[in-house]
């Protein structure tokens, strides 16, 4: 799939990208509804990743709290995309007392929320916001102590996404951080696009470009080490940022 090369973000059109944002999201979510509410879905049919992932990322979150000592906090956090409650579950819960979930699909974050009602930890998950990123309603105060957004960033172009960063900027807390854990084509390569989903894989530098025009700084730039577990995958980084 031939891609052009762009300036700041993704060029003005992919090759199998809907112009009109609607008809991407109802691709997007059309993608997701007709397939099995699996660990197997959520990973692309990748599940010996599952483990390794939530390892990873857990070493990642010890690793913040270390760095930061006692000034990161542990009660609120907000994920985007989250799914069947894979990362929530396995993850999330572990760090912070209370999380907020959004999703673009109404049945994913229910499947999210009974994950805990079954375990009597329904006081765990917060708010659900369903329906896409870009149109996150959120209240402008400081809340979260880290909103995690993994594999989910890449449903809005440039513009969009700056405009969202700096909607979760202002519900961060002193010293809260956003994480970003995405697909990342490999340095030197063109972005690509998957138009089956309609979702955006960009360069590190659009990355840092786009935190940059949301006013946030890049304090971590990590190379995620699944690619060694499966090879299929495209190269996974994770980006932490704060409030510049």
């Amino acid at each position: 799939m031939s891609k052009k090369k762009e300036n700041s973000d993704i060029p003005a059109r992919m090759e199998g990208e809907r112009e009109d944002v609607q008809e991407r999201q109802t691709i997007t979510k059309d993608y997701y509804s007709s397939r099995p509410k699996t660990f197997d879905t959520m990973l692309g049919g990748y599940t010996q990743v599952h483990d390794p992932d939530i390892q990873e990322s857990s070493q990642l979150i010890q690793a913040l709290m270390k760095q930061f000592s006692g000034k990161l906090g542990s009660s609120y956090c907000l994920e985007l995309g989250c799914g069947i409650g894979r990362v929530t579950k396995s993850l999330l819960s572990r760090y912070f007392d209370h999380i907020d979930i959004n999703d673009l699909l109404e049945e994913y974050c229910q499947q999210t929320r009974a994950l805990f009602e079954e375990n009597d930890e329904k006081d765990k998950i917060g708010q659900a916001f369903v329906g896409s990123i870009g149109n996150l309603q959120l209240e402008s105060f400081p809340k979260y102590d880290v909103i995690w957004a993994q594999w989910v960033l890449g449903y809005l172009n440039g513009d969009d996404l700056v405009q969202l960063l700096r909607k979760l900027k202002s519900t961060l807390k002193k010293n809260g951080l956003i994480v970003i854990k995405d697909n990342c084509v490999a340095n030197g390569h063109e972005p690509e696009f998957d138009p089956d989903d309609q979702y955006y894989v960009r360069t590190g530098e659009q990355f840092y470009d786009i935190a940059h025009r949301a006013g946030l700084t890049v304090i971590k730039d990590q190379r995620s080490k699944l690619k060694q577990i499966v090879r299929e995958l495209l190269p996974i980084r994770i980006f932490v940022l704060a409030v510049k």
